[in-house]
């Protein structure tokens, strides 16, 4: 399909540094759930963050559409073509529904994790670069694989470490659990590496998780913590928290580097947390801040909390997906809601604490509410995805689009 070209200022928000730069943002791919020349139906709702290999080609997951409605694994060249690399069939045999970023492997294939699969539990799948699915593990139902947009990491050794919102133990959810962080061996063994209380440590663990060299790993827990939360109210359930940064050592001893207040502080983090080689950790929480609307943060390697900014609605709104950095220490993301239009923006965080929006969704061809966050090539352009909207009462599926500094 032609590729949609929209160049604009970037939008100044109140009280902020002009800047003299213009943005270029690029439709890359629009989706809209119908069949190419070869009969391949196209995905629908790009959910899951993006995968960029070393050649260029971004790959990527959507939450529905192909042959059965149950989804897609895609790929898009450096050349800008789509293609549909596997659709998800009978739920109970593929998995279905992908709502999770892809990693690749060393022989290259992706690895990502689906719900339902044999066991019903959710599974975690092999695509091959020929668009073989391999089943790598099943979930069974006590522990459930629901990871939403979270994600999984692969080891130097081939183990596969994720985290389950409801496994576990606990009196946190449904008879189920507070979640668990595990590993999959490379037999395709299930190991629960840490269960979690819903005490102080937290719960509802939100992939994916960070390692560093030594073998540590870190992410957040969108619950719990030791403080009662009154930006996520829960009261049938006592692990209501606002969430903890955590760091979780080969040996499964676990540390809170931060507890969330659900002041200035934030509430609720997200998943998607950044490690520089300083070992300072990067997130963002969809509440809180001195408007409630979520904040970005540094938490140093001794658990030093910074507040880095504090989003007020006019410049965004519900920090979404992953950050990234650049070699200057430019943080770039996105926000579900909030902007100009109230629909959503891609941003800017310098290390001055400057926030700039690159791009404000307008609900038109751009689509809205972009919940993956970006990833960043090596020129410095940004790609990221969009939820289905409606354009002159025609559905739209979502599109991936490109931010050209």
């Amino acid at each position: 399909m032609k590729k949609t070209i929209l160049t604009l200022a970037i939008v100044i928000v109140a009280g902020l540094a002009a800047a003299a730069n213009a943005q270029t943002f690029q439709i890359l791919h629009q989706f809209n759930d119908v069949a190419d020349h070869h009969g391949v139906i196209d995905g629908d709702r790009p959910l899951g963050g993006l995968f960029r290999d070393a050649s260029g080609n971004i790959y990527g997951t959507t939450a529905s559409g192909g042959g059965q409605g149950n989804g897609v694994v895609y790929k898009l060249k450096r050349t800008g073509k789509e293609s549909v690399l596997f659709a998800f069939g009978d739920p109970n045999i593929t998995g279905a529904n992908p709502l999770t970023p892809l990693i690749q492997d060393q022989a290259g294939n992706l690895l990502g994790i689906a719900d339902g699969g044999p066991a019903f539990g959710g599974v975690i799948f092999r695509i091959s670069a020929t668009g073989v699915e391999t089943i790598v593990h099943a979930f069974d139902t006590s522990h459930k694989a629901e990871l939403l947009t979270g994600g999984i990491l692969l080891d130097a050794k081939g183990s596969i470490f994720g985290t389950s919102l409801t496994a576990g133990i606990g009196p946190c959810r449904f008879f189920v659990g507070c979640g668990v962080v595990f590993q999959i061996d490379r037999a395709g063994r299930f190991h629960s590496f840490y269960r979690f209380t819903g005490g102080s440590d937290g719960s509802r663990p939100f992939g994916p998780l960070v390692e560093d060299v030594d073998g540590n790993l870190y992410g957040i827990a969108q619950q719990g913590g030791d403080l009662n939360c009154t930006d996520l109210p829960d009261p049938e359930f006592p692990e209501a928290g606002c969430g903890t940064v955590f760091k979780l050592s080969k040996q499964r001893e676990l540390t809170v580097l931060h507890t969330f207040e659900a002041g200035a502080d934030g509430a609720g983090p997200q998943p998607g947390i950044l490690r520089d080689a300083a070992g300072n950790l990067y997130g963002t929480t969809d509440l809180g801040g001195t408007s409630d609307q979520g904040t970005v943060f540094k938490i140093a390697s001794d658990g030093t909390y910074t507040l880095l900014h504090t989003f007020n609605g006019t410049d965004g709104r519900n920090p979404k997906g992953y950050l990234v950095a650049d070699e200057a220490g430019n943080l770039y993301g996105t926000t579900q809601a909030g902007g100009v239009n109230g629909l959503g923006t891609v941003y800017e965080l310098t290390p001055a604490g400057q926030l700039i929006a690159l791009y404000n969704f307008t609900g038109g061809e751009d689509g809205v509410g972009p919940l993956s966050g970006v990833i960043r090539d090596g020129k410095g352009n940004l790609y990221g995805t969009t939820d289905k909207t409606v354009v002159n009462g025609r559905a739209q599926g979502g599109n991936l689009f490109e931010i050209t500094p």
